[in-house]
């Protein structure tokens, strides 16, 4: 009997978050391009940092791809392949993982 409570724990803890992993993509992505317009890439590199380290839990390999290398681009500065990769990636986030239904 512990055994199934620990198992819907568990399933409830990923589905909770899930659903916050999920909005804050949907905070995160309404952000990205304001923030590379303002040149902070500083922070552009966190917000890329924390997409991946959580997409992967969920299965969003690409994301996680495409996150790590925007953070490593945010480090030198090069506007236009940070503009090109950011677009792949605020597509891609909008394509998979804001698709997901969240019951709020």
């Amino acid at each position: 009997m512990d055994e199934i409570i620990d198992d819907i724990s568990d399933k409830i803890f990923l589905e909770n978050l899930k659903t916050e992993f999920i909005i804050t993509v949907k905070d995160n992505v309404s952000k990205l391009t304001e923030i590379f317009e303002s040149g902070n890439y500083s922070e552009l590199r966190r917000i890329a940092h924390d997409i991946k380290g959580v997409a992967g839990i969920f299965g969003f390999n690409r994301g996680t791809e495409l996150a790590a290398d925007l953070q490593k681009l945010a480090d030198n500065g090069d506007k236009i392949k940070i503009r090109n990769l950011l677009t792949e990636l605020i597509g891609y986030l909008n394509e998979e993982v804001l698709e997901i239904k969240v019951e709020a």
